[in-house]
């Protein structure tokens, strides 16, 4: 049963007319979560002499990440079958929208709009679900113990590597570095692995980064749908009970707070779907 949904803004951007660059969709059972990619504010290169102010007011409006996870969840809602399929179908659909904006991707202001998701389908006691990236699925039982949750796929893989690049992330170098051999790229691999991550950009690799499992449900069980931005929450005992106890008015307030009181854990944008079985 859907008990839940909602994105919380990221806390620095309320009342700035930012994008909201996380969507959802969601039925009584099933729902999907795409998490936009950041775009570089424009003329821009380097980072660190970019003011709070000025990263707002020179953000691009449209958002190419907010029209992404969006085209990710309408197609989603449009379409039936495998999750994996279907989030084929997204990639195929955000496809159309760089071939529509993007020239010529120079992974800076001319980036792919892209996204990374998460989905889930239940029917009876059968979770089905899919993911690219750092969006993912955990499943609770009754008592709040973790059954299951997905990889983070690039903190496992790709960040121990992207880490020692040894070029900050505020300059343009980096940033280009890890869109363009970090991002859906087969070929870069360590030990015979590859430490990429995937994202939904359009790019006929994404199909390889795509990851899907089944497991069965039992009554009492949560399903959470999730953003990144929830990441740091999903182990907290008090997340925990919020969930397992879930009242809809205690549980906002308690995000609010928590959002708060350190906003690099828990105050970024951030979007759950929540399911009780």
């Amino acid at each position: 049963m859907l008990v839940y949904m909602n994105t919380f803004e990221n806390t620095k951007t309320l009342n700035n007319n930012f994008p909201i660059e996380d969507q959802f969709y969601a039925s009584e059972n099933e729902a999907v979560v795409a998490d936009g990619i950041t775009r570089d504010p424009i003329g821009v290169g380097d980072l660190s002499t970019c003011s709070q102010k000025e990263f707002l007011a020179k953000y691009p409006r449209p958002s190419g990440a907010e029209l992404a996870a969006k085209e990710i969840c309408y197609t989603f809602s449009k379409t039936s079958g495998l999750l994996r399929d279907r989030l084929i179908q997204c990639n195929n659909a955000v496809k159309k929208l760089n071939d529509r904006y993007i020239l010529e991707c120079d992974y800076l202001e001319n980036d792919y709009f892209g996204a990374v998701a998460s989905c889930v389908s239940i029917k009876n006691d059968i979770l089905d679900y899919a993911y690219i990236c750092d969006c993912g699925v955990i499943v609770y039982d009754n008592l709040g113990n973790i059954k299951f949750q997905t990889e983070d796929d690039k903190e496992r893989y790709s960040d121990p590597f992207i880490n020692k690049i040894g070029i900050p992330w505020n300059l343009p170098e980096a940033r280009v570095i890890v869109r363009r051999d970090y991002r859906n790229n087969l070929d870069n691999t360590y030990n015979g692995r590859c430490i990429s991550y995937g994202a939904i950009t359009g790019e006929i690799t994404t199909i390889n980064f795509i990851k899907t499992g089944q497991i069965e449900l039992s009554n009492g069980d949560t399903v959470l749908v999730y953003s990144d931005g929830f990441t740091k929450f999903l182990h907290d005992k008090d997340f925990i009970s919020q969930i397992i106890n879930f009242e809809k008015d205690k549980f906002e307030n308690y995000i609010e707070i928590k959002a708060q009181s350190d906003y690099e854990k828990y105050g970024k944008e951030k979007t759950l779907v929540l399911f009780k079985k």
